[in-house]
This record gives structure tokens, sequence and C-alpha cells, in this order.
């Protein structure tokens, strides 16, 4: 009696808890797969981001390279200016400056038909090779005062830069129209005592002694023209 009520008691096995039995290992391993493409996805997620951070630390590390070809160019284009800036300022020191030069009046080539043709002669005076190109400025003056218009430039000679060794000279043919073929009242004749003369790029004077030559005191009169400085003191 004791037995079969023991038996009895025990449930009775269904199909659907020997269903549920037979499927519970297959879940099992269905939940590890998952959680192992799970763990492989994390992996490559994870394996993205050092590449990423590689690309960019190259991209970051050739911004130096761009710094570096921008500096290069602005030293390039700053040793070029200063080089040109250098060639500059030896082409204007080598310019003879009126302080170096003496000029003086030579017959030239004579006169007439109511002009004179003398040669203002500049010579260099100082101890260094120097540079004139040009025309120089000249005009008549008396008592301290320019007398008629400053000369015209005579475009007859082409300038040409020329090299002054201590010594050397330069000279430009000046014309000089006698007063007298003037009216008088266009002209008002004023005796000439100098001839003033500015050397070429030079701010500086020179005066030439002179009771040759007589101006005219209206000060728009043409009387002078001058031609640019050719090399020697034109003597024959």
């Amino acid at each position: 009696m004791s037995h079969r009520s023991s038996i009895s008691d025990c449930p009775a096995a269904t199909p659907a808890t020997a269903a549920r039995t037979a499927v519970r290992p297959i879940l099992t391993r269905a939940c590890a797969v998952i959680a192992a493409c799970a763990m492989l996805a994390g992996t490559a997620a994870c394996g993205a981001s050092p590449s990423n951070t590689a690309s960019t630390s190259e991209s970051t590390s050739a911004s130096p390279s761009a710094s570096e070809s921008s500096a290069s160019s602005s030293s390039d284009e700053t040793a070029s200016a200063s080089q040109s800036a250098s060639a500059s300022a030896a082409v204007a020191s080598s310019t003879c400056a009126a302080s170096s030069l003496s000029a003086t009046l030579t017959q030239g080539d004579g006169g007439g038909a109511g002009s004179s043709y003398p040669y203002l002669v500049l010579t260099n005076t100082g101890s260094a090779d120097c540079t004139v190109y040009g025309y120089p400025g000249v005009s008549l003056r008396a008592g301290g005062q320019q007398i008629g218009a400053a000369a015209e430039r005579d475009d007859s000679v082409t300038p040409t830069t020329i090299t002054l060794k201590p010594g050397d000279s330069a000279h430009s043919q000046l014309r000089i129209t006698n007063a007298g073929a003037f009216d008088e009242s266009a002209c008002g004749p004023t005796q000439a005592d100098e001839i003033l003369v500015y050397p070429p790029d030079q701010t500086d004077s020179l005066s030439i002694t002179t009771g040759d030559y007589t101006g005219c005191s209206v000060a728009d009169t043409p009387i002078m023209t001058v031609r640019a400085l050719e090399p020697g003191d034109g003597a024959q």
C-alpha cells in the first residue's frame, strides 16, 4: 500500500515538459553563439577606432609640412626682397654725389646763329668710382637769383650710364641763346654772373662763375637747352 501511494504522488511526464527539456540545450547554445557574435562585433568596432585615430594623426602630422612650406616660401620672398633692396642701395650708393664732382664750362662747339654751344664738364674729384646718368639741371643766375627758364632737355643724345673713375669726366653740350635774339620786352636782358648746375639725381648744386652770358629776367623765356651727359670732357 505504501509503495503504490508513493508512485501515484509523482507527476507524470507530459509531452510539453519533454519538449521544453529538449529545447533548453539548443537555446543555451544559441545564446552562447549570439554572445560570441556580440563580442566579435564589439571587437571589430573597437578595431576601427585605432584606424581612424591613425588617419587623424597622419593628417595632423601633415600640417607642419604645409606650415614649413609656407614659412619657406615666405622666407624666400623676404630674401628676394632683401636682395633687391640691397641691389637698389648699391646702385644708389654708386651714383656720383654733387660733393664728389666739380663743374666747369668749356668752349665746346663755339657759337653761331645767335647761340653759343659750350660744354658743361663734370669731373669725379672723389676717391672712388661713381656713375652719372642722364641730364644735369642747368640755369643762369644773377645776384643769387635765377634769370630766365631753366635749360630744356635736348633729346638728340641717348642717355647712358657713365662710370667715372677718380679724375674722369663726362660732358653735356649746352645751347645758350643770345638774349638779343628775343624781343626786349619778352626777355628783359640781364647779365648773368653764374651758372647753377644740379648733377643728375642730386639735390645739391654746383656753381660756375661766368660773365660771358646774358640771360632773360622773364622767368618763362626758354634761353637754354641741355643734352644728356656723354663720356669724356668733349675735347678733340
